[in-house]
């Protein structure tokens, strides 16, 4: 593969990685940039799609930053220049990502989406439920079938380059939770119990139906497996992010009633089902329900903006416990906190991603990795 050159040797890792195993070291995804790049340095790749090239459209040229967004080419061009100015060390892999804000299934259920220089927003748009008649047809929707546009183009250009992730499109919970407003699907848990849960069964069907369209589309250029965009993470069957972000304002108990069958069926589908845990109060609230699931093979946890760090200590026993409970453990991490994850926390299962300066730095890095490792593996075999 052009741009992972040492793609045989991460697949044989990630393979032993989803048995819970290793084969020298755990998992680790470093990014840097290549010695020979001629563009500045990518920012923080962990946060949200590349948004380079939007600094230079006037903020009233509404068409300019939508066609930034939307365009096939664009979209390409903007993958590649990613992709020729990056080392991918170690698990990294070079992938391409469709995010338009993370909950793009709010456009396809009623919600114009607003284009803007950071991220696309969706209005609420549910005043009441009965007013509310979503109606979708992916052969014909905008917004869907844009998104295949560009997952098409891709697809055309990746084989033996890179891979292709399937478009971001978010979850029941969490699309309801825009169009309808935070606070006010908080209150028709108890007020509407009924819409909501129809709500949730809409979209996550939905969200089985397209994904199953996307995998079909991508398989084939993603090695006969499947890809995890925004996480970089590659598996030899489907996968992708099962997530309840609405979960860290709800009561576990709400959470069991209301969303759990949507993880369940969303889980049922992938054959990889990772769960994106987010924040402190997801983290403290949600985890024992969520290790009870057996479609969820692997746990990923992000702190959140203005959170502790991954390396709190508080985290710690409820990342020890995940992995006690034989699901994988997927960390963003500064390159700082790996020896301190590897410390405390067992190689077998567990994933870290993180970015450094250069491709020494990274080289670097991966061999501490694996001294690191084969420590911890003899501290937990004595």
């Amino acid at each position: 593969m052009d741009y992972k050159p040492d793609w045989d040797q991460a697949k044989q890792r990630l393979l032993a990685w989803w048995n819970h195993a290793v084969i020298d070291r755990c998992c680790i995804a470093v990014h840097a940039p290549r010695n020979d790049s001629k563009v500045p340095p990518f920012p923080d790749l962990q946060n949200g799609p590349w948004l380079g090239g939007l600094e230079h459209i006037p903020d009233d040229d509404k068409a300019a930053i939508q066609r930034w967004w939307t365009d096939p080419d664009l979209n390409l061009q903007r993958a590649l220049t990613w992709f020729e100015n990056s080392y991918f060390g170690g698990e990294a892999l070079p992938v391409t990502y469709v995010n338009w804000g993370a909950m793009a299934m709010a456009a396809m259920f009623g919600s114009p989406p607003e284009f803007n220089k950071t991220s696309v927003w969706y209005p609420a748009i549910i005043d009441d439920w009965a007013s509310w008649q979503p109606r979708f047809d992916p052969a014909t929707d905008p917004t869907w079938q844009t998104t295949l546009a560009i997952v098409r183009r891709f697809v055309e250009a990746a084989p033996g380059k890179f891979f292709v992730g399937k478009p971001e499109l978010g979850n029941g919970a969490d699309v309801l939770s825009l169009l309808r407003g935070m606070d006010n699907l908080a209150t028709d848990l108890y007020a509407e119990p009924e819409a909501v849960k129809a709500g949730v069964d809409l979209i996550s069907d939905t969200w089985v139906a397209l994904m199953e369209q996307a995998y079909q589309m991508t398989t084939a250029v993603n090695d006969g497996g499947d890809v995890l965009a925004w996480m970089g993470l590659w598996a030899p069957g489907r996968v992708d992010q099962i997530a309840c972000d609405f979960s860290s304002v709800i009561s576990p108990a709400m959470f069991r009633t209301f969303f759990v069958p949507e993880i369940e069926k969303m889980g049922d589908w992938c054959e990889y089902g990772v769960y994106h845990l987010d924040g402190p109060a997801c983290i403290r609230n949600m985890l024992d329900t969520l290790l009870e699931i057996d479609q969820i093979k692997t746990i990923q946890f992000t702190p959140g903006i203005g959170s502790p760090p991954t390396t709190t200590e508080a985290y710690i026993p409820r990342f020890q416990r995940i992995l006690e409970k034989g699901k994988n453990l997927y960390l963003l991490v500064q390159p700082d906190e790996v020896e301190k994850i590897l410390a405390v926390l067992p190689p077998e299962g567990l994933y870290m991603r993180t970015y450094v300066n250069s491709e020494d730095e990274a080289e670097a890095l991966l061999r501490q990795v694996g001294r690191w490792s084969t420590q911890r593996h003899r501290a937990g075999q004595a």
